[in-house]
Parts: C-alpha cells; sequence; structure tokens
C-alpha cells in the first residue's frame, strides 16, 4: 500500500482520502486478526499451537502499529501500545486473555 518514493519525500503530506479509507480498513483486519488468534491461543493446550497463535498475534500487531503511523493517528498509536501492554501482560501471565480481548475491541471501536 505504500507509495515508493524518496527517503523524505512524501513523510508530512497528507494522506489521500482513498488510502485513509484503506488503512482504516487494514487497520480493522489486523484487530479481526489478532481477535482470532487470541480466542483460539485461549483455547490452545499444546505450547506449539499456542506458539502458532503467537506467532499471529505478533504479526497482527505490526499491522496495527503500521497502519495507525501510516495513518498518523495517534489516538491509535496510543491504542497500540494498551494492547501491546496488555499483550505483553498475557504472555507473562499477569493477565488474563479477557482483558487484552477487551482492549482489542476499543480499538475497533477508534477506527
Amino acid at each position: 500500500m505504500r507509495n515508493v518514493e524518496g527517503p523524505n519525500e512524501g513523510a508530512s503530506s497528507p494522506i489521500s482520502p482513498r488510502d485513509k479509507i484503506l488503512y482504516e480498513q487494514e487497520y480493522r483486519r489486523g484487530v479481526e486478526l489478532f481477535q482470532r488468534a487470541l480466542s483460539e491461543y485461549d483455547k490452545a493446550d499444546e505450547i506449539h499451537k499456542k506458539d502458532a497463535f503467537r506467532e499471529v498475534m505478533d504479526r497482527a500487531m505490526q499491522v496495527l502499529n503500521e497502519t495507525a503511523r501510516e495513518l498518523k493517528r495517534s489516538d491509535l498509536m496510543d491504542q497500540n501500545q494498551k494492547i501491546a501492554q496488555s499483550y505483553q501482560g498475557l504472555q507473562d501471565k499477569e493477565i488474563d486473555p479477557s482483558q487484552l480481548a477487551q482492549k482489542l475491541k476499543e480499538a475497533k471501536k477508534t477506527v
């Protein structure tokens, strides 16, 4: 989706309405992917399955961060930070999946 430009070209140019819609759709898809992977992660009993779902959640988190940057929306970046903190808490077994699921639900409403 990204335009091929020089290193500083377009860095501060506004995003086109069409690109904005595409990035918002991509953000929503990233949230949905994260939600599905989290749901399956929570159900999985085998460590290799949990690892596979963790990889999907990692990739979804990357999508969320990249699209928030492209949209230049600090509210999404803040929401992503909350998701990342909850995700880390889940991995550290400090929170349960429902708390992360709530952050994802909030993120989806933000877009």
